[in-house]
């Protein structure tokens, strides 16, 4: 047994008792134990001792309390921390389903789809911490695990709270500040002033790991960005880029980019832009390929007709995109070419492809402009469908990942009587009530959503705001028409309740305006799902979308 071991025991006896050495890696060592108080298997991790000096122990303890604050489905909580000597310890939950870098073993790739989906957790979760006014900083494969098969990030704030240490101190000690291969540029260069652009390049790096099996070879150059292709790419890496959706690699590119205002402004704005480019597989015959680059050329006031490719090809619309601009036509211009040229002008393609999507408030996307099947009367969000298939009760089991997926919230599920019933589990102050139902019913099955809207944290305020600038506008106008007590009372009070009525009425549209969609988006997949699961024999994969 070591010395640390040793000292480990004897101080925590009665607290922790340490069962086995997990791990070592630049930051800490990592140590199964178990809490005696709760009689639970926790990972107590101890910061380097050289490390823990560097950054002062009272000063790490106080900023990773950040961390302890975090609360999301895809965050692995801190549950506690303190110092023994120069030992400074913090401990998580214990999970069981391994990392990301067990799954990316021999360099071998993810599915695009288990990729995707990989993301678009790991972008919830580290949109949720910037909110909070938290930058992971050292996003990697090692710090996203897996708890009953959904991603959870660790660490959150670790690196945060060493960073702010002195940084030659911190090279002085060997502890490199980032993690080479997935370290944004900016980092590297030992700035202190990190935003969520450098998430987003760990992000972008991760998710090209677990596309192509492998780290970038070196940072993109800055025109990749705008080129929205890898250049610099190895050729076996090309190979694998390639055989991908056009689009992919340009949301690659332009994660990666050298400059962060060159990124997404968000790691949900990437996953959302990789989800998209993955899903659209646009084929552009050569005709009107050509008609495209014309006019694309055109606007950009560029004419190259020789840079197009041999007579005769049929590629995707993402390919074209990055075609055009290899001789210097931005992706925006084809898209804006495109919706002049018959069937690429249609109005589900302009809103879908070219448009873009809208973002909802909490950072994710919503394709669904409109919600044709969900009311809203007194409080409530209702949609209902009923799907022409009968699904058996042993698959509504499998209906469990397509709502948490969707709506990105853990929930409690329930079978009885032929019923599933879901609900999400308590997600602090800002929770959501939803009940989703799905209930067959002889030869037809219905999904029934039903959502009950209530406003809290700031929300509950806004009606108090509203009051006040109402009544002080009343008085204000009193004053100027020179009233007596009177006649301020007279302005003053229904000022106060007009403001208190237009602030409620304003967060309530808001609020609905940003949900609506949302269930009309899980409306359809679960229709989709429904479908699959009663009609065909194949399991529904998870966050399989149809």
């Amino acid at each position: 047994m070591t010395e640390l071991l040793d000292r480990l025991h004897a101080s925590l006896t009665g607290v922790y008792s340490l069962e086995r050495e997990l791990g070592r890696g630049g930051m800490s060592t990592v140590f199964l134990a178990q809490d005696l108080k709760h009689d639970r298997d926790v990972a107590l991790k101890v910061l380097r001792p050289d490390l823990a000096s560097a950054v002062g122990s009272d000063r790490f303890l106080r900023e990773i309390k950040v961390t302890a604050a975090l609360n999301h489905p895809h965050i692995l909580p801190l549950l506690d921390s303190g110092s023994i000597d120069d030992l400074v310890y913090y401990v998580m939950p214990y999970v069981t389903g391994g990392s990301l870098r067990d799954r990316l073993v021999a360099g071998n790739p993810l599915s695009l789809e288990e990729a995707l989906t990989v993301t678009r957790r790991v972008a919830s979760a580290l949109d949720y911490a910037h909110r909070m006014g938290v930058v992971h900083r050292d996003v990697k494969p090692e710090n996203i695990l897996f708890s009953e098969g959904l991603a959870v990030v660790a660490d959150f704030g670790i690196a945060q709270a060493v960073a702010l240490a002195d940084r030659q101190t911190l090279t002085r000690t060997g502890y490199p500040v980032g993690t080479l291969g997935y370290m944004s540029p900016e980092q590297a260069a030992g700035k202190t002033d990190l935003d969520s652009h450098t998430d987003v390049f760990s992000l972008g790096a991760v998710a090209y790991e677990m596309l192509i099996g492998q780290t970038p070879d070196g940072w993109p150059a800055p025109e990749d960005s705008r080129l929205g292709r890898l250049t610099d790419a190895p050729p076996d890496h090309r190979d694998r880029l390639d055989a991908m959706p056009g689009r992919v690699e340009q949301a690659l590119a332009r994660a990666l980019a050298l400059r962060p205002a060159d990124r997404f402004d968000s790691p949900g704005e990437f996953a959302e832009a990789l989800a998209t480019a993955a899903r659209e597989r646009i084929v552009v015959p050569e005709e009107e390929m050509r008609e495209i680059f014309a006019r694309a050329a055109a606007l950009e006031a560029e004419d190259r007709p020789e840079a197009l490719p041999p007579s005769g090809e049929a590629l995707t619309m993402g390919a074209v995109e990055q075609v055009a601009a290899e001789i210097g036509i931005p992706p925006e211009r084809v898209r804006q070419a495109a919706l002049g040229i018959g069937k690429y002008a249609r109005s589900d393609l302009s809103t879908r492809y070219v448009q873009g999507m809208r973002p909802a408030s909490d950072g994710k996307l919503v394709t669904y402009r409109s919600a044709p099947d969900v009311d809203y009367t007194k409080g409530r969000l209702r949609a209902s469908r009923v799907m022409p298939v009968e699904i058996a009760e042993s698959r509504l089991p499998e209906l469990i990942p397509v709502i948490e997926d969707e709506l990105d919230l853990i929930g409690h599920a329930s079978i009885v009587g032929r019923t599933l019933t879901w609900s999400p589990a308590a997600q602090g102050s800002e929770g959501r009530h939803i009940v989703v139902t799905v209930r067959p019913r002889g030869e037809e099955t219905e999904v029934h959503l039903d959502e009950r809207l209530e406003y809290s944290g700031w929300r509950e305020a806004a009606p108090g705001i509203g009051a006040g600038c109402g009544v002080l506008f009343g008085l204000f106008l009193a004053l100027m028409m020179g009233l007596d007590d009177g006649g301020i009372l007279v302005t003053a009070l229904p000022g106060g309740a007009l403001g208190a009525w237009m602030a409620m009425k304003g967060i309530e549209n808001t609020v609905v305006d940003t949900r609506r969609p949302e269930l009309q988006k899980l409306l359809e997949q679960l229709s989709a799902a429904v479908e699959s699961a009663g009609t065909e024999p194949a399991t529904l994969e998870l966050g399989e979308k149809r």
